[in-house]
């Protein structure tokens, strides 16, 4: 949806192109207004600086040639911009046939130890880098919502710890993921408050602290795997699934006192992982007057449907395009609508939808239209049929 929206009648790209972190990245500046997006880079081909190395039923990319410090130089100035102020941007270590096999190792791992937790969050892993200890700043483990899918590690001593950085970065670039596909956060409410661990003098945003919730209670949930199998002693030094059950708890207590800044599918997410027993609650729909008269979809909006969910992408061309999720009977009854050349009067769609229709018009997404007339600007104007 978003390339259709930002370059119409671009050809078809691979599911491997559409996975891509670079070319994800790309189109997601492009979205938000912050970069233009241009059809004809080709700079984020990842093909020939990747081997494929098999995870169970899929293939986790690795960038292992020896053009990926030149093909991922912009990836990592800007991640290093994020995550370590102040130093360079870290090098990949590529060549390095015993880091390759360790984690070729951990992967393997992670299934053997949790195979319904890998399958889970190993499908949003698009690139794996392994970094250069000599550069890397310290850092065991990182990924950026900049770039979904992308998780770098340092260079591994063993193999439990290419499998913990693996649980704990997959469970971010899942989350990432879910935030962009779900109602997650309300960004104003969650602006100013902020939650400071007991572990730490950090104080993190709310959308900081979701993500970490989520990463700690699947590292809880690998530790309990783990323990299962007696192999508790393997852990190095610096692992945090001993600890990972506490924080997870510490925080999720914190987002529970703060769930008025959670959307829905957040706050799901918050009871369910904290197995509470409790749910949140479906807001009563806000009514909204709706004249009598015939509606048709903005000729402009593009619709894609979620075959898993349900739920529909309604995008719309500008400078940033426009993007709204649809969910239920607002899913249901924009796709009708788009259905219906002519549009739909108001007794055809049904005075139980009213409120429903009466958020699509609000949004501009349908638009009031005489009978017998289509809309031929998303502006408003109309067109007789037949003219």
């Amino acid at each position: 949806m978003g390339l259709e929206l930002l370059s119409p009648g671009h050809p078809p790209v691979s599911v491997a192109q559409l996975d891509n972190p670079l070319f994800r990245f790309r189109i997601g500046e492009a979205l938000a207004g912050r970069l233009p997006f241009t059809d004809t880079d080709t700079d984020d081909d990842l093909g020939p600086i990747t081997t494929e190395l098999p995870a169970g039923p899929i293939a986790i990319r690795v960038a292992t040639g020896a053009d990926a410090n030149e093909r991922l130089a912009e990836a990592m100035r800007v991640i290093q911009t994020q995550s370590l102020p102040g130093c360079r941007p870290p090098r990949l270590l590529t060549g390095d046939g015993e880091a390759l096999a360790t984690v070729v190792a951990g992967l393997r791992k992670v299934r053997e130890v949790s195979p319904a937790l890998a399958d889970d969050l190993l499908a949003h892993v698009g690139l794996l880098v392994i970094l250069d200890p000599a550069t890397s700043g310290g850092l065991i483990s990182a990924s950026s919502r900049l770039f979904p899918g992308l998780i770098l590690i340092d260079r591994p001593s063993s193999v439990y710890e290419v499998a913990e950085a693996i649980i704990h970065e997959g469970a971010h670039v899942k989350l990432f993921d879910f935030a962009i596909t779900r109602n997650f956060l309300g960004a104003d409410v969650a602006e100013g408050r902020v939650f400071r661990p007991s572990w730490s003098s950090a104080g993190w945003p709310v959308e900081q602290v979701m993500a970490a919730f989520h990463a700690y209670t699947c590292l809880a949930q690998f530790a309990e795997d783990v323990a299962r199998r007696g192999e508790t002693t393997e852990l190095g030094p610096d692992s945090l699934l001993s600890r990972a059950r506490e924080r997870a708890t510490e925080i999720g207590r914190w987002l529970l006192g703060e769930e008025d800044a959670l959307e829905f599918d957040a706050k799901w997410l918050l009871h369910t992982l904290m197995c509470d027993g409790t749910g949140p609650e479906q807001l009563p729909p806000v009514t909204r007057p709706v004249p009598a008269g015939h509606y048709a979809l903005d000729p402009l909006l593009r619709l894609a449907r979620m075959e898993a969910t349900g739920r529909v992408l309604a995008g719309r061309p500008g400078n940033p395009p426009e993007l709204h999720w649809l969910d239920g009977e607002a899913a249901d009854l924009v796709v009708e609508i788009a259905q219906a050349p002519a549009g739909k009067s108001l007794p055809e769609i049904g005075a139980e939808r009213a409120a429903v229709l009466g958020a699509l018009v609000e949004a501009t997404l349908v638009r009031a239209t005489p009978r017998g007339g289509v809309l031929s600007s998303s502006d408003g104007t109309h067109a007789s049929e037949g003219n």
